[in-house]
């Protein structure tokens, strides 16, 4: 039996990349390999304290300054667990690291052992976009470096689409670079999932209305602001909806404002985080789900997995055409794909949706049997595997 550390990092809320690793730890099991993850959760109180603690006082004083307490000490941190990990287990094939951030920490702790990484996005843009500090902010371009030298050392490095992929060619990085787009967990999200109630508040603003769901986290590139535009949109042309909007992030505030507005309260509202658990049937209760990304700073959306969970549900996805979105949906055939920004677009999308509900059929057929058969937790894993073992030939040369 092969032996796999998945490295996640601190992220342990609802979201894309927890989402990832959880689908890739379940393909992995039914192809043969073990699986054992470390994250945020395995820090102590104290340990937690150590690193967070100082990061919000610095980040109070300059914004962004707290970075550089904060991840020299969780690579500190991460690095003695894994040691101890490592120590306690048999043989360990790989580990696997979800961001370049943390590189470092398993750099240190795993000699000896193949280190894959796999790129979400573009991290320093990411940043910058969050945190609105220019490209040549001084952090920004700190955490720059460190992503071009985890590039470079990783054994492998898998990116999430052929964006992503060039992205990586760009710091030099030219071998043992592969392009495995993003995939999730048929078991969990399938056509037949039973439909779910959201909150009993939510059903009674929704009052019978047809549901679009936005299941975004609140950041610039997801583009919410415009999911909640093309609700009033589509309300002004006949059809009044519910755009429901799941998710967290840095931008709730001012989203929570915009959409607070006389001309957009009626038509959209932020329900906050829901669990993993409750995402399948949240998209099956829904009528169409929207994945609206805009550019930020130069970060585009990736294969996003909000879009393969809705596809794999069996709902009609109406989605910007950027980045990897492109790659997963194919206009009028498995999605709808419309300008990016462009709320009058997205509101014409999301009523042909409606309106047509021979099209919509037609989408979520095809998108369902190209998520089974491609996109799948097994599949994903497949191609994985290959490099797993492609690595650890290597090692045993």
């Amino acid at each position: 039996m092969s032996r796999l550390i998945l490295f996640v990092t601190e992220q342990v809320k609802p979201g894309g990349k927890l989402s990832h690793v959880e689908a890739l730890s379940a393909g992995l099991e039914h192809h043969g390999w073990t699986t054992e993850r470390l994250d945020w959760n395995a820090l102590s109180f104290v340990e937690k304290a150590l690193v967070a603690g100082p990061m919000r006082l610095l980040d109070s004083m300059q914004r962004g300054l707290g970075q550089r307490w904060s991840l020299p000490a969780l690579n500190q941190r991460f690095a003695a667990h894994l040691r101890i990990r490592l120590s306690r287990r048999g043989v360990t094939d790989i580990v696997h690291v979800q961001e370049p951030l943390t590189f470092r920490a398993a750099a240190g702790a795993a000699r000896g052992i193949p280190i894959a990484l796999t790129v979400h996005g573009p991290v320093h843009r990411e940043v910058a976009s969050a945190w609105n500090l220019a490209l040549d902010h001084p952090v920004v371009r700190w955490l720059r470096e460190i992503e071009r030298r985890a590039y470079l050392e990783a054994a492998a490095v898998i990116a999430v689409d052929q964006a992503h992929l060039e992205y990586v060619r760009e710091f030099g990085r030219e071998h043992d670079v592969w392009s495995i787009p993003n995939f999730v967990d048929t078991r969990r999200f399938h056509p037949a999932v039973s439909p779910e109630r959201f909150p009993d508040e939510v059903e009674q603003w929704i009052a019978g209305r047809p549901v679009v769901l936005c299941p975004r986290r609140l950041v610039p590139k997801n583009g919410v602001a415009v999911a909640i535009r093309a609700g009033a949109e589509i309300a002004s042309r006949g059809l009044p909806v519910a755009v429901v909007i799941v998710g967290d992030g840095p931008q709730r505030s001012e989203l929570e404002q915009l959409a607070a507005e006389p001309l957009h309260a009626p038509h959209s509202r932020l329900i906050g985080e829901a669990g993993l658990e409750r995402m399948p049937g949240w998209i099956r209760r829904s009528d169409v789900v929207v994945v609206p990304s805009v550019p930020s700073k130069g970060v585009e959306e990736a294969t996003s997995i909000s879009a393969i969970e809705a596809q794999a549900c069996g709902r009609p996805v109406v989605a910007s055409a950027i980045g990897g979105l492109r790659e997963i949906i194919r206009d009028g055939e498995t999605g709808l794909l419309v300008p990016a920004g462009s709320a009058p677009a997205l509101a014409e999308a999301v009523l042909r949706a409606l309106r047509e509900p021979g099209l919509a059929t037609r989408l979520e057929t095809a998108a369902a049997l190209e998520v089974t058969s491609l996109r799948s937790h097994e599949a994903g894993a497949a191609r994985y595997v290959e490099v797993y073992e492609t690595l650890r030939d290597r090692e045993s040369r």
